[in-house]
């Protein structure tokens, strides 16, 4: 059974995620010299998931694409799940064509600090959102 069934449940844990950390301070202080835009797109469930960075702000937009993102990420959801909960081997996946990043090198490296910020909140919002419905969307 897929972790996200639909791309509602996916919009909400992860586009939730993505609102949760707007709102955590020291997350925006790692954040703020980050000036990206990233799409963010899913496979089973079909999802979109844009965020765009600058000067010390975040917009995240679910179920809209993003004109010439700098980055692309495409993966399925339940591999989006393990990334974010530190499970996946990024290199590996990639490799595998798990995660396939569209992009230059430097501006995917570049989505480190938000990595490790995300995988930082993800387990305890995930545990919260699949238990509150009503969770935080985009």
């Amino acid at each position: 059974m897929p972790v996200f069934e639909t791309a509602d449940q996916l919009y909400a844990c992860i586009g939730g995620l993505f609102a949760q950390m707007q709102q955590d301070l020291r997350t925006q202080e790692q954040l703020s010299d980050l000036k990206l835009s990233v799409q963010f797109t899913f496979l089973a469930p079909e999802a979109t998931i844009g965020l765009i960075t600058g000067n010390g702000e975040q917009q995240v937009k679910c179920n809209a694409q993003i004109e010439n993102p700098d980055v692309e990420l495409v993966m399925s959801g339940d591999v989006a799940h393990h990334f974010w909960m530190g499970e996946v081997n990024v290199m590996d996946a990639i490799t595998k064509r798990q995660i396939i990043p569209v992009g230059s090198l430097a501006k995917i490296m570049t989505l480190v600090p938000l990595i490790k910020a995300a995988i930082r909140f993800y387990p305890q919002h995930y545990q919260t959102s699949i238990m509150d419905k009503e969770s935080v969307t985009c």
